[in-house]
């Protein structure tokens, strides 16, 4: 087997998001869909139901009264914060491993998906996606394409660092270069596979990469944007630290400012506290099953 089919294979192996999470995602992309339809994707499985509610409840959201329903939730909090934080916690079991390639002790890429996310959240109130919920999925999503090269990226890390410092490749490049491919392509095989919206497809190939697009995506330059802001604030930096290359395009766009970077990043690190306090009360407790 070369290394391409082993690459490939290992994207096989990777344990997909839960059936009734990629359904929800699809429910969400679709402009027409109601909150009824929302609801009903979640109500059957009881796991997940038990644990919206739960995080509807916590200190998070600091409610004066006891959510009950999935209805009320909805009604009460809104539909996208509600699902955006699901998803933030949903995500914990498989970006919570350790990446050793890149250098990423055990929770760090979690929390550094979530901090994108987050911000993406921030940005979009200046970029206007048309939909800011699949925006924050995939920035949550961006950087699944390390789970899979992690164990290839371990073996040819000093070669991938030498064209770094040496020849001026970003680090995405070095890796084409010694591996064949790079984290992000890796990664939106990985999500072709999942068969998830296009729109996440595409911003999981190219949020490192904005320019390659013409004309510009939207989503892609959200999620570039917030990447940036999250490198700025040091969360979740690995071994491949800042060796990724600039875009001042993106900036001039949507005419942001280094002092609005500021202020969100400030705002993200706040939101990111807070979501980090839901995850660690969420896994406290035991998730209640009715027969």
């Amino acid at each position: 087997m070369n290394r391409m089919e082993e690459i490939l294979a290992r994207v096989g192996e990777i344990q997909p998001l839960p059936g009734t999470i990629l359904h929800l995602i699809d429910v969400i992309n679709d402009p027409r869909s109601s909150i009824n339809e929302i609801v009903e994707t979640i109500r059957y499985d009881q796991a997940l139901t038990t644990r919206m509610l739960r995080i509807c409840n916590s200190a998070y959201f600091g409610l004066s009264r006891e959510v009950c329903s999935l209805e009320e939730a909805m009604r009460l909090l809104g539909t996208v914060k509600v699902l955006q934080i699901l998803m933030a916690v949903h995500t914990g079991a498989l970006l919570r491993r350790g990446q050793e390639g890149y250098g990423l002790e055990p929770g760090v890429l979690w929390k550094q998906s979530v901090a994108t996310a987050l911000a993406s959240t921030l940005f979009a109130e200046r970029t206007k996606p048309d939909n800011t919920s699949l925006t924050f999925t995939a920035a949550l999503l961006h950087d699944i394409g390390k789970v899979v090269l992690n164990s290839h990226v371990t073996a040819e890390f000093v070669e991938i660092v030498r064209r770094v410092n040496e020849e001026g490749a970003s680090f995405i490049e070095a890796e084409q270069q010694v591996l064949g491919f790079s984290s992000t392509e890796i990664g939106a095989l990985l999500a072709e596979a999942w068969k998830l919206p296009e729109t996440i497809i595409r911003c999981i190939r190219y949020h490192r990469t904005p320019g390659e697009l013409d004309p510009p995506d939207v989503v892609v330059d959200t999620v570039y944007l917030a990447t940036c802001v999250c490198m700025l604030c040091g969360v979740g930096l690995g071994s491949d630290g800042l060796c990724y290359r600039a875009d001042s395009r993106v900036m001039e766009r949507y005419r942001l400012k280094e002092s609005d970077l500021e202020v969100i990043g400030a705002q993200m690190l706040v939101d990111l506290k807070r979501v980090e306090s839901i995850y660690t009360e969420d896994m406290a407790q035991p998730v209640l099953v009715n027969n």
